[in-house]
């Protein structure tokens, strides 16, 4: 079949799989960013909730919340959605987010 078409209806043919392939990638990519937006958000809502009542299962509970936002990043690295710097500013910066608030939940609570 292949022989009976011209390179014009070829070259067609590979723009349409090419498409296909980036806007399927491009799904994936927006599902994985999508869930570790939604970490994201749900551990800062956890971690923000500490004002009102700060106990240490909470506190694990915050710290497995981070191991897990660590694993996706890193997934999400391996597979080419983020750039190991951008992975890296990210968990930074939750991390940063993280040690600020116990910290001063610590201090208000020694006081």
């Amino acid at each position: 079949m292949s022989e009976m078409l011209s390179k014009k209806q070829k070259r067609k043919l590979k723009k349409r799989k090419l498409l296909r392939k980036v806007s399927n990638k491009t799904e994936k990519n927006k599902q994985i960013t999508k869930k570790i937006k939604v970490l994201m958000k749900n551990f800062k809502k956890i971690v923000l909730g500490f004002k009102s009542n700060f106990s240490e299962e909470s506190k694990i509970k915050a710290e497995e919340m981070l191991k897990q936002i660590y694993e996706e990043v890193d997934k999400a690295t391996s597979k080419g959605v983020f750039h190991k710097n951008e992975a890296a500013r990210k968990k930074s910066r939750i991390t940063t987010f993280y040690n600020k608030t116990i910290g001063n939940l610590q201090n208000l609570t020694k006081v």
